[in-house]
């Protein structure tokens, strides 16, 4: 059943009472991930992300898990992590920096939840001081890279290579 865009979505702060919803939600997006690039993903079990999200609510300071609830139902979330400069010498400028990682369950997907949710993330990343926003997606996500680019305006500015080592060869 598709989430109506006219359901009402409320933003709040997730609570440990949510862990299990927002190991649901994971765990669907971890599925999609799966069927998109099985050589890089994993199959993921509910128990340990389940635990993953107990152990870090409430959230600390430096980062939010936001919600998107519809009618008492987690439907999806952010999660929001700051990086803040180290001060180490690179050519990248050493500035605060919001990681964002977005999931939301297949039934409301292209409802609005998702848009959402990234107006939060934007709005927290910005109360809290981060000069710009980064998030990482599958190239074969074509449907996210949409999202993303399209209608929240963000744009490559590089990529993230792969490639698994090869044992020396004799000389």
């Amino acid at each position: 059943m598709k989430t109506s865009a006219r359901a009402k979505v409320r933003i709040r702060p997730a609570r440990l009472e949510d862990a299990g919803a927002l190991a649901d939600v994971y765990l669907s997006s971890a599925e999609l991930h799966l069927r998109l690039d099985p050589s890089l993903y994993r199959k993921l079990e509910w128990e340990p992300l389940e635990e993953r999200y107990r152990s870090r609510l409430p959230s600390a300071d430096d980062n939010a898990i936001l919600v998107a609830d519809i009618a008492g139902e987690v439907v999806g979330f952010v999660d929001v992590q700051l990086k803040r400069p180290d001060g180490e010498p690179r050519m990248l400028r050493d500035a605060v920096a919001a990681e964002i990682d977005i999931a939301v369950l297949p039934e409301s997907r292209g409802s609005g939840v998702g848009t959402e949710l990234m107006n939060a993330a934007e709005a927290w990343s910005f109360e809290h001081g981060a000069e710009f926003m980064t998030l990482q997606v599958h190239t074969a996500n074509l449907e996210a890279i949409r999202f993303y680019q399209d209608r929240h305006g963000w744009r490559t500015s590089g990529l993230f290579m792969l490639r698994r080592p090869k044992p020396p060869t004799a000389q």
